[in-house]
């Protein structure tokens, strides 16, 4: 069975996030988000650190949550999990508008020491940046016509029900409603899923600090609107004389 195709879970549900499940959507961030390679990468002292690792990670979805012109944050809660967060996914859907938020405890400068101790600066500065490029590389030109996938996420304990999907399959019919693309960088975890869903490679490229040995890989994927399907489906039909 893929993972797009679980039956439906009737203890699921899918809503908007409000500040209410703040603290709930920090909690399942911090324990759904430590098998990704890249969450390793950044944040590599969170154990030595849980009430700093927390601190930040909660600054993080507060200012997702505090923008909702910018960002959809929608959340899967759970009946046998008193209807708590067990699934998050956060939407970019203003691409072009600028985020407002602080540095999350790490500042660009490499010459400013950091405020938080659960990560590596290095590493922290070198993903901001590289993802920033790989999305101006490869993304960027779908401008304000995509919607962009920036996290999801769920709870160890939830997985397999449907909830990804689910929040993945949200987006997609968003965008698929106002004829917009939806886009995604992924990492290793979730490359599979998206491309289950219809999702095509657009590009890839590595997250690396020079001196180093240790890399990550990203994927840069989008999936076309129905319109763009439908556009593309002709044109095959056309090339092949049975249209």
């Amino acid at each position: 069975m893929n993972m797009a195709d679980f039956p439906p879970d009737d203890r699921l549900s899918l809503r908007p996030a409000t500040m209410d499940d703040l603290d709930d959507i920090t909690s399942v961030a911090q324990q759904g988000f430590p098998d990704d390679p890249e969450f390793d990468y950044r944040f590599p002292y969170r154990h030595e650190y849980p009430e700093d690792h927390r601190e930040w990670v909660r600054q993080e979805y507060l200012e997702y949550l505090k923008q909702p012109e910018k960002y959809a944050v929608t959340i899967i809660t759970s009946a046998d999990n008193q209807h708590k967060t067990v699934s998050l996914s956060v939407w970019d859907i203003a691409v072009t508008t600028i985020h407002q938020g602080g540095d999350l405890g790490i500042p660009d400068d490499p010459q400013a020491k950091p405020r938080r101790k659960d990560a590596n600066p290095a590493h922290f500065r070198q993903f901001k940046k590289t993802m920033d490029e790989g999305f101006q590389q490869y993304l960027r030109r779908y401008g304000d016509n995509q919607i962009h996938l920036w996290l999801l996420c769920t709870h160890p304990s939830f997985r397999r029900r449907g909830a990804a999907t689910r929040l993945c399959r949200w987006g997609v019919e968003r965008a698929s409603l106002q004829s917009l693309y939806t886009t995604v960088l992924a990492s290793p975890m979730g490359k599979k899923l998206y491309e289950e869903l219809g999702f095509f490679l657009d590009g890839s490229f590595k997250i690396k600090v020079d001196s180093e040995p240790e890399s990550l890989e990203i994927w840069a994927l989008r999936r076309p609107h129905v319109e763009s399907q439908v556009r593309f489906f002709s044109w095959v039909l056309r090339k092949l004389g049975l249209s």
